[in-house]
């Protein structure tokens, strides 16, 4: 009963009563001294720190049209795929004709999701994943600090680069049967964890846990290692493996359930660090060294708390960041492993995007763990042909211990994200994958 009572509880905090909202314009900032009147288009735990003061929110306006956001050629493929699929006991992807698992075809599997369905929950994080995979491969550069008062307690930097074969605008040979994408990631700081790499391969399999192989310099060997600690913390942060882009997990590990349809102010950064203007999609710098179709993110500048004291704000929240609202998608997730450490979790996910900017956790005996906000970002290929997505900086709130860790791709310390470049399959073997960190 208990259970039900908070699972009621929660969706009621959710979903705002806008008869009782007052009217947003650029600009404004909501603040201590108004979050009565606006703190229904917010989750609670944001809306708290808001009431207290470490928090302040401007509103910002989006220029472009949110629903045409990606490359033509991605709704172009979009609609072919509609009724093409269909999702399966184990909450896996399938040819509704066949029953079968293929590699899936660039574009939305699910472009039309109706909320009566009993599956929309799950076709919605599909579509999320389709999303992250539009760009064939991706390498990023990311820092991760973890804060403690206004100072920086430990910094983690790595870098990753993903293979592509779901979703993929070209078919892809010489890749072993049945894989979904395969990825290396090497960590540069901390000094206990430098040159430390590891490679993933995630199956197309709804039941196969993603195999890995890591290197660990102090001891000059590869290992292979279990891929069931999805939830386990990067290094001393706050952030799990499954948080990137606000999840990274596999689809078919948890029950996905739509709980509810709103509109809720979500972040981004401004097209200028003092603006409130956000411009989508942003057009990506031609990145000929990596590829001839090659592209990365163009910087912007991000002004943290724990850098500007003096504002009284926060250490991890972004003082330029602006709030828009947005139609969203509330859609829970239960991790079917009992050894997960999040108990649930709720995703608040943009309606025409696909992409997610707040997740909530509750820890396995109920009661409310942690608060993760994003920005997203959408990139066009200086040529218009492909398009990428990516959350530029984040942040993750422990609410039971008051610490939280930021994470950032713009940061002037790291490298752009680079869309769509040119890397051999062979670097993703467990014989080749340490090339990756020379």
């Amino acid at each position: 009963m208990r259970w039900k009572w908070i699972i009621k509880a929660v969706v009621v905090m959710l979903i705002p009563a806008f008869s009782h909202a007052a009217e947003l314009s650029p600009g404004m900032k909501i603040n201590k001294s108004n979050i009565d009147a606006y703190k229904d288009l917010l989750p609670e735990s944001v809306a708290k720190r808001v009431a207290t003061g470490d928090y302040e929110i401007t509103v910002g306006e989006i220029k472009g049209d949110m629903s045409q956001v990606y490359a033509p050629g991605f709704y172009a493929a979009s609609s072919k795929n509609k009724g093409r699929f269909k999702v399966d006991k184990d909450g896996g992807i399938v040819e509704a004709r066949t029953g079968k698992r293929i590699t899936l075809p660039y574009g939305l599997p699910f472009p039309a999701v109706e909320a009566s369905d009993p599956q929309a929950g799950t076709k919605i994080m599909w579509n999320f994943y389709a999303t992250e995979l539009q760009t064939n491969t991706q390498e990023a550069m990311w820092v991760l600090r973890t804060l403690k008062g206004h100072s920086v307690e430990v910094e983690v930097v790595g870098k990753v680069a993903r293979f592509n074969i779901d979703f993929n605008t070209k078919k892809i040979r010489g890749v072993k049967s049945g894989v979904s994408y395969m990825e290396n990631a090497i960590y540069l700081a901390p000094a206990d964890l430098f040159g430390t790499v590891v490679l993933t391969w995630r199956w197309q399999s709804p039941r196969k846990w993603d195999t890995t192989w890591t290197y660990v310099p102090s001891i000059r060997r590869v290992r292979r290692t279990t891929s069931a600690n999805r939830s386990d913390p990067v290094g001393p942060t706050d952030y799990i493996l499954d948080d990137v882009n606000g999840y990274s997990g596999k689809i078919e590990f948890f029950k996905w359930k739509l709980i509810g349809e709103t509109e809720m102010l979500v972040p981004f950064l401004p097209d200028e660090p003092e603006g409130t203007v956000v411009t989508f999609p942003r057009k990506g710098i031609p990145a000929p060294k990596y590829g001839k179709k090659a592209f990365m993110q163009p910087r912007y500048q991000v002004k943290w708390g724990y850098e500007h004291p003096a504002q009284k704000k926060a250490a991890w929240w972004p003082l330029n960041w602006v709030w828009v609202k947005r139609p969203v998608y509330l859609v829970e997730g239960k991790s079917k492993d009992p050894y997960y450490s999040i108990g649930r979790q709720i995703l608040i996910i943009d309606k025409e995007t696909y992409r997610i900017h707040i997740k909530l956790g509750w820890d396995r005996a109920g009661d409310f763990w942690r608060t993760q906000v994003m920005n997203q970002s959408y990139y066009i290929s200086p040529d218009g042909e492909l398009s990428a997505s990516a959350a530029e900086i984040s942040f993750v709130v422990d609410e039971k211990r008051n610490r939280a860790s930021v994470s950032s791709r713009v940061d002037p310390k790291v490298n752009p994200t680079i869309f769509n470049l040119d890397i051999d399959a062979s670097m993703f073997t467990s014989s080749n994958f340490l090339n990756y960190g020379k």
